[in-house]
């Protein structure tokens, strides 16, 4: 018992000394990097724009209601069909949604209903104006015999008052018969103009595609319920495409309407397509002091796709002299404070692979990489996954 007893304190100090927590050791960032390479341009000046469709359409809906029907298109290999989504085909006056018809073919049938009717009154109050006028015809035969008889003598002054009334009162007859025939008419004419109406609705329900061309966007869904307004889709004709070059003021001299220049991608490598000057814009931006100029690009294979990156070259002027590339997920912006861009260049220190931040000059875009003006060289290796979760003079993992 007593060996027991003294033994229980040394138990107590190891139960404590294993519960004591080693440090917290952060896992290092990995990161992947890539030696950074220089692009010359093959003579002349260069410029990079957007592709974009040279004809765009938004269609909406003019009128509201749940969507019933949206365009099918084949699935590849099969016979089964599939909603029409973006980059898919459609020709011109292809229905590309309906909205629910029974919301709209009711009105038609009301309209219908009331023409009917509308007619029909027309009609009676035509024949009741053909009856009267046979009264009146009549009344004045009748009136102009009391009246001879009257001058003769023949007939008292009392018989001859009644004549005239029986005129007068199918006179009215005539006339109201008349006005009835007019009001119907104007009943008519309103009901064929609602009529139309409805069948105008019918037809706005449906939507037709304006132009042979893509989709370039599908905002609609089958049982979705859309208002007047409402987009549908984005549609585009890209048989040809354009694309916007800004040029400063001392490049326009060499340009002109209809001109052909070379326009490249690097979505497409070593394919070349010539543009023609569509476009030159008669006053400059007034934030970034250049001259929008336009090309139109025949694009019948349509492998330019729109958002593509494009590049014009003007030829003549010096050989571009080679520049740093990056690509453009290694470009980062600077904390809180700081102005410009940055890139994080991977340096040997002691063993130790370390990130530190190097402030870049950025040029003209090439499609997914930039060109770097300054802060870089060829051949260094800087941060291109990972670059927006490390900082300046962390010490990081580099992964394949």
């Amino acid at each position: 018992m007593r060996i027991l007893v003294g033994l229980l304190p040394v138990g107590l100090l190891f139960l404590a000394a294993c519960r004591e927590e080693k440090p917290y050791t952060k896992p290092l960032t990995t990161v992947k990097v890539q030696a950074v390479d220089t692009y010359r341009a093959e003579g002349g000046q260069q410029y990079s724009g957007n592709i974009e469709p040279r004809t765009r359409n938004d269609v909406g809906f003019r009128l509201g209601g749940y969507v019933e029907e949206i365009l099918t298109v084949p699935m590849e290999g099969g016979s089964a069909r599939r909603l029409v989504q973006e980059g898919d085909p459609v020709a011109k006056g292809a229905i590309l949604v309906k909205l629910r018809q029974n919301d709209y073919t009711v009105k038609v049938d009301q309209a219908q209903s009331q023409l009917e009717q509308a007619a029909f009154a027309v009609t009676q109050a035509e024949e009741a104006v053909k009856a009267y006028r046979a009264g009146l015809a009549k009344a004045k035969l009748d009136h102009e015999r009391a009246t001879n008889l009257f001058r003769t003598g023949s007939l008292i002054k009392p018989d001859l008052d009644g004549a005239q009334a029986q005129l007068d009162a199918a006179q009215a007859q005539l006339d109201g018969a008349e006005a009835q025939v007019k009001l119907g008419k104007a009943r008519l004419s309103g009901a064929r103009s609602l009529l139309e109406e409805a069948q105008i609705a019918v037809r706005d329900s449906s939507i037709k595609s304006p132009i042979d061309g893509v989709v370039l966007k599908r905002v609609i869904e089958i049982g979705q319920l859309v208002g007047p307004g409402t987009p549908a889709y984005v549609l585009g004709d890209v048989r040809q495409v354009k694309s916007v070059f800004g040029v400063p003021d001392s490049v326009l001299p060499r340009l002109k309407l209809g001109m052909t220049l070379r326009v490249t991608s690097e979505g497409l490598p070593g394919a070349v397509y010539m543009g023609r000057i569509t476009r030159i814009a008669p006053t400059a931006d007034p934030r970034s002091r250049v001259f929008e100029i336009e090309l139109t690009v025949d694009n019948k294979e349509g492998r330019l796709k729109p958002g593509m990156i494009a590049s014009m070259t003007l030829p003549g002027g010096s050989t571009a002299e080679p520049v740093p590339v990056v690509p453009l997920n290694a470009v980062v912006q600077p904390p809180p404070g700081g102005k410009g861009y940055m890139v994080f260049v991977l340096e040997e220190q002691g063993g130790k692979a370390i990130v530190k931040a190097r402030p870049v000059e950025l040029g003209e875009a090439l499609g997914e990489r930039i060109a770097v003006k300054s802060g870089l060289r060829g051949g260094e290796r800087v941060v291109v996954t990972g670059a927006s979760m490390v900082h300046d003079g962390e010490t990081v993992e580099v992964v394949p």
